[in-house]
């Protein structure tokens, strides 16, 4: 960079000496010879200055040209000046020592000839990173125009050099860009509870909320580059590309919202949109995203958009609770699938997630007395020091005690015996289950849950029964007792079990208690379950009681939520953590809690709501999950403090 700004200074000394001149000729005139001598003489002196100059800068140039080109594998030491690529060299701090006049032409254009940092040109593009990728090339931008830039190291007068070569991709880019916007994307969507308002309003007013919704639904996609076909009056096929598909996200599908401030008559419609949405390399494998995504909106509960891209997942909305159909043939049609697999198995082991709750474990119990009811070998595997649900085990039944099992003697069976059968309660993600092993080593498995669909979902299971309306896994449980003639009587520590499962997760039948919440638990009556025992499963001794209360004292108010942090290290912190989250609900103006306390070397938090806040994607953000008014998440390698700080960016995230 010094040398060639040298060299364009000579044009400057050009035009002094040529002054000189003018002025001895001058001089010279008007007489005064002897004044003519001495400038003639400076005036020689100044040309073998700059002779003499010219030619040192001119040999430190071709010296370093030679070994640029030395640098370049030129035989010959052939000039680089007219390389018909732009090449620039750089120190290793990324000042610019020389590049051509392609490079000059083509990279800096209208820029000031005088900068000498490579990073100005590039938006700070580093020279570590442009080496680390010397093989493959790395992409560059500098005033609208693109280049990959291929580099390799040299070495100028025992400094270390540089060399980078430019390749302009400008059109390219421009067409793999164009070629992306334009890739085919298909969205499927439907009316979530078109049947509950068909029998909730007259057949007339229900068309003319279908007619209308339909109206709301072209007019939105009116606004995109779409083409949109109804079928079966409540679902809509819509083919169109990234580009729309990008503004879509960027509005966050707002046509869920449109659908659900619908008013008819003056009233809320209460409408709500399902939307799967899929893109891929042909428009058969769109559709094939589109119903996967679909499924999964489903499985979250409706009133969303889900996205699905290759393995990878976008969720919008998700606000509104699930939607509760009140129908029995599913749970029919399953109770009749799992004891037909039950009576083709010799041994049947349940298991339910990490630190199981009582939810899990009055599920895992229900799933055993079905098995065996069925004369059927049944197994609970769990860890009885992380379970959550201690003083249910305490009060195990002697019918149960042989039931509980370790990992050690459940991967033996599972193992050796291809006709056993595992049963998953109350979660279907892979790593959350108690003992992930055994999902690998079954042959056979049946999920059982009513949390909202994850991502990372139990994908090869032979049942599916996933209800995210319903409650409880407990209150699935019991509808599936109840349709298989071969439990009679379930017993009442089996009635006891489940009744405390749904009492868990309704908080005593205030939250997601519908119908079907209480003809379970009318149904647990009757085959023994007594409330008041029960409830004395869920009693503490007055050392919980006061670790729960000093919980609910740090409580800390943020917008419409409470957040509390604790030190405690009582074996039962994840069970008073919880407690403390539904007491902190009691509190005026508060729409969601969330206590953060700390396991090893793990920051949870355990979150609940009455609806208001979808917890679940609040959680969700911090790679947690579970249902929308009770989730978790767990933080590994993070101090509480820290554990706050991210969930504090979460809420702020959730509520933008």
């Amino acid at each position: 960079m010094k040398i060639r700004n040298a060299i364009k200074s000579f044009p400057i000394i050009f035009a002094a000496v040529f002054a000189a001149v003018i002025c001895m000729i001058l001089t010279a005139v008007s007489g005064k010879w002897w004044l003519a001598v001495i400038e003639f003489l400076l005036i020689a002196a100044m040309l073998v200055l700059l002779l003499v100059k010219f030619k040192a800068l001119t040999a430190k140039k071709q010296k370093m040209m030679s070994s640029i080109s030395m640098g370049f594998d030129y035989a010959k030491g052939e000039t680089t000046n007219n390389f018909p690529i732009p090449v620039v060299v750089c120190t290793m701090n990324g000042e610019i020592k020389w590049f051509n006049d392609l490079f000059e032409k083509s990279v800096i254009g209208k820029h000031d000839s005088n900068y000498n940092e490579f990073s100005t040109l590039f938006s700070d593009m580093g020279i570590d990173a442009i080496l680390d990728s010397a093989d493959n090339g790395i992409s560059i931008d500098c005033d609208g125009k693109s280049f990959t830039v291929f580099s390799h190291k040299s070495n100028q007068d025992g400094e270390s050099v540089v060399v980078m070569y430019l390749f302009e991709t400008t059109k390219y880019r421009r067409i793999a860009d164009e070629f992306v916007r334009t890739r085919p994307v298909m969205a499927i969507m439907t009316i979530d509870n078109m049947n509950e308002i068909a029998q909730s309003y007259r057949e007339s007013d229900a068309a003319a909320i279908r007619n209308g919704i339909s109206k709301e639904i072209e007019q939105w996609v009116a606004g995109y580059s779409c083409f949109v076909k109804k079928f079966n009056g409540s679902n809509f096929y819509i083919v169109t590309d990234k580009a729309s598909l990008d503004d879509m996200m960027e509005r966050k599908f707002d046509i869920l919202d449109t659908a659900r401030g619908y008013t008819y008559d003056g009233k809320y419609a209460g409408v709500t949109l399902s939307i799967g949405v899929g893109s891929g390399l042909n428009y058969a494998e769109c559709e094939k995203n589109a119903k996967l995504s679909l499924d999964m909106a489903y499985g979250r509960g409706g009133d969303q958009a889900v996205i699905r891209n290759k393995e990878d997942y976008s969720f919008f909305g998700g606000i509104s609770k699930s939607v509760d159909t009140g129908n029995k043939v599913k749970s029919r049609v399953i109770a009749s699938a799992l004891s037909e697999l039950m009576q083709g198995c010799d041994n049947v082991f349940v298991m339910g997630h990490r630190f199981p709750d009582f939810d899990a474990m009055g599920a895992a119990f229900g799933v055993a007395c079905i098995a065996k009811s069925l004369s059927k070998n049944a197994y609970i595997v769990t860890d009885y020091e992380k379970s959550a649900a201690k003083s249910l085990l305490e009060n195990i039944d002697e019918d149960f005690e042989d039931c509980i099992v370790d990992s050690d003697f459940a991967k033996s069976k599972l193992g050796s015996n291809k006709k056993s059968l595992l049963v998953v309660v109350d979660t279907h993600i892979k790593t959350f289950v108690e003992y992930p092993e055994l999902l690998e080593l079954s042959k056979m498995t049946v999920v059982i849950d009513h949390h909202r669909k994850a991502v990372d979902y139990i994908d090869n299971a032979v049942i599916f029964f996933h209800d995210p309306s319903a409650s409880s896994t407990s209150e699935m449980v019991t509808e599936l007792i109840e349709y298989i003639p071969a439990t009679t009587n379930a017993g009442s520590f089996v009635a006891d079990a489940l009744l405390a499962g749904i009492m868990l997760d309704t908080k005593n039948f205030v939250l997601r208690s519908s119908s079907d919440t209480f003809q379970a638990a009318a149904f647990l009556k009757t085959q023994g379950a007594e409330a008041v025992r029960v409830k004395k499963l869920f009693s503490t001794d007055i050392e919980s009681y006061h670790i729960r209360n000093s919980i609910v004292n740090s409580a800390e108010k943020y917008k419409n939520c409470v957040i509390a942090v604790t030190d405690s290290t009582d074996a039962n912190i994840r069970v008073l953590s919880a407690q403390a989250a539904d007491e902190l609900l009691t509190v005026s103006g508060v729409d969601a809690s969330f206590v953060i306390f700390r396991t090893g070397d793990t920051a949870c938090i355990s979150a609940r709501s009455y609806g208001a806040l979808n917890v679940q994607l609040i959680m969700e953000y911090l790679d947690g999950g579970g249902h929308q008014t009770m989730a978790a998440a767990q933080l590994k390698d993070t101090t509480t403090e820290n554990a706050k700080a991210k969930l504090i960016e979460s809420i702020d995230n959730y509520q933008k």
